[in-house]
């Protein structure tokens, strides 16, 4: 029999009654999860998604509202002309952007104010960590220089870049001339920041001056090639390492201290973990004595971010990625800490210097800055580029919900893509009808026939069966080194969206033996891209890794206007 209730069990009711009550109203009456989108620049993404995940687990909320964190890989570059072009409104746009130097922050408040549209101003902007611009060497060749006890210049590095017997002034002519790696200021920090300080030790007064232009471009004359992320080069130098002939690709590339510890741990990439064995010669991280630039790697709290529950959401996940814990993480991984902080990574490292950078250059100011960048296509080393575009059958496939073939898409990619080539450029295409190579368009200077470039893409259509991709490779590769420029790229690139299957040329490893022979002074690099999901793509990355190119992936073909112009950057 239930006795009575008391005063204290009848209140012990209504309390859990009450407490029942408001779960139900959260759960019926509470809206969605607090969401953030978070633009991360590549080399931090996926170790900032990982953050993010484990933080999602911890159950933060605002106001009962979960949060939820969706960390995008958006490169620096691309972020900051995307912000540039925008309305300043929300939508596809970034919650929170985090570049990886404020640099970017500093371009878009220019960019903007020259396209005339409103500021945007952030509601905060706090580093999380922090990585130097270095030169990054292998290591017999900055031991030629002095390194570790002597004192390397931005001056010593590109006196010998200029310098056309290279080596030789160094004892090793088997070195061959300074090869040297950036890459493209357009999108990628480090080859921001090495223009910035190539600008800066040409001592002129402005960009416009004749010296300094001439300067700059005679620095640019011994760029191997250039790329949108550094790993394009680490890849291509651990394919040469693991030939033993590490020293014969790059002599130095421009890059973030923590991609040099990353390659040496067998990471080119710079992924979260190593994707292959250490490499026989290391890279060791040169210290300019002059100065250097930073990667500051801000947080940036977007100005249409006005909800009050997200904008405390974001200012909390900024307190958990500068918390202990977290910065300790970001220190494990050869990243300085928020405020300088070195980990073990660095301090126990005899390839990297924990008490190195002891100065830095004044950042640009935002006019100078932009006129700099601006102006790299005016004296970026030029290019020798034959373009081959598989027009076969198999390029009339749709792709959904588009109406357009994967044919138009890839027209319509290149077409816009030729704006970033100059007119001193040369260019010519080739069209891979089935077996049929048809030589649409003859190498030349792209002032001459860039409308005959645009009419013969306008009139592809979809034709011939069969890809006879080996035989266009090494036949495209033959005609650029007949006509083989010592002061351009010289570089075959293929689009393809599926595998070669000529009955006269089936053997891969034969080509890429001859790829791979090619003297590194008169090479002729090739660059692949896989179009779908049926294009070869194992066979296409060997090829670009042989031909010290690249290799760029378009399985997903509604990506493939990004892709072409992440490829046209190498020139």
């Amino acid at each position: 029999m239930v006795g009575a209730l008391t005063p204290r069990s009848l209140a012990r009711l209504v309390t859990v009654v009450y407490a029942a009550t408001l779960i139900l109203a959260v759960i019926v009456f509470q809206p969605g999860c607090v969401s953030l989108v978070v633009w991360a620049s590549v080399e931090k993404s996926d170790l900032l998604r990982e953050v993010a995940a484990r933080y999602e687990q911890t159950r933060p909320s605002e106001d009962l509202r979960c949060v939820k964190i969706d960390v995008q890989r958006v490169a620096s570059g691309d972020a900051e002309d995307m912000l540039a072009r925008s309305g300043g409104t929300p939508g596809a746009m970034p919650d929170i952007w985090s570049p990886a130097a404020s640099t970017w922050v500093r371009l878009l408040e220019r960019h903007r104010a020259i396209a005339g549209a409103p500021a945007i101003i952030p509601v905060s902007e706090t580093r999380i960590l922090q990585s130097p611009l270095v030169i990054a060497m292998p290591e017999p060749m900055a031991v030629a220089l002095g390194w570790p006890r002597a004192e390397i210049s931005w001056k010593d590095i590109f006196a010998l870049a200029r310098d056309p017997v290279g080596w030789s002034t160094r004892v090793h002519p088997e070195w061959g001339r300074f090869k040297l790696a950036k890459t493209n200021p357009l999108i990628s920090t480090s080859g921001l920041h090495a223009l910035a300080a190539t600008y800066v030790m040409s001592g002129g007064p402005s960009i416009q001056d004749p010296q300094v232009v001439a300067f700059m471009k005679s620095v640019e004359e011994s760029v191997v090639h250039y790329s949108n992320t550094v790993s394009s080069f680490l890849l291509n130098l651990a394919e040469s390492d693991a030939r033993g002939q590490a020293l014969s690709y790059v002599s130095a590339i421009a890059m973030a201290e923590k991609e040099v510890w990353d390659y040496n741990q067998g990471n080119p990439e710079s992924k979260t973990r190593p994707t292959r064995l250490p490499p026989e010669t290391k890279l060791v991280a040169v210290h300019p004595s002059e100065g250097t630039l930073l990667a500051d790697h801000p947080f940036v709290v977007m100005p249409w971010v006005a909800d009050e529950q997200k904008r405390r959401a974001a200012g909390h996940f900024l307190d958990h990625l500068r918390s202990d814990a977290v910065q300790q993480e970001f220190m494990s991984v050869a990243f300085r800490g928020a405020r300088g902080e070195t980990g073990k990574p660095i301090d126990e490292s005899t390839e990297l210097n924990r008490f190195k950078p002891s100065i830095y250059f004044a950042p640009l100011d935002p006019r100078t800055l932009a006129e700099v960048q601006s102006s790299w296509s005016s004296y970026r080393k030029r290019a020798q580029v034959l373009l081959m575009l598989d027009s076969g059958l198999s390029m009339a496939d749709r792709i959904a919900p588009a109406v357009a073939s994967k044919l138009d898409l890839a027209k319509d990619a290149w077409t816009a893509a030729l704006d970033s080539l100059v007119s001193d450029d040369d260019v010519g295409l080739w069209a891979l009808a089935g077996i049929e190579r048809r030589k649409l368009v003859d190498v030349g200077p792209l002032r001459d026939q860039r409308g005959t470039m645009r009419t013969e893409l306008a009139a592809l259509t979809p034709r011939g069966s069969g890809k006879a991709l080996y035989s266009a490779i090494t036949e495209g590769v033959a005609l650029l080194r007949q006509r083989f420029a010592r002061d351009r790229i010289n570089a075959v690139v293929l689009l393809t969206d599926g595998r070669n299957d000529d009955v006269a040329n089936t053997s891969l490893v034969d080509l890429l033996r001859a790829l791979q022979a090619q003297a590194e002074d008169a090479r002729v690099r090739v660059f692949t891209i896989a179009y779908g999901p049926a294009a070869d793509r194992d066979a296409l990355e060997r090829i670009a890794r042989a031909g010290r190119g690249a290799f760029y992936d378009a399985t997903d073909p509604g990506v493939i206007n990004r892709v072409i112009r992440d490829a046209v950057s190498s020139f």
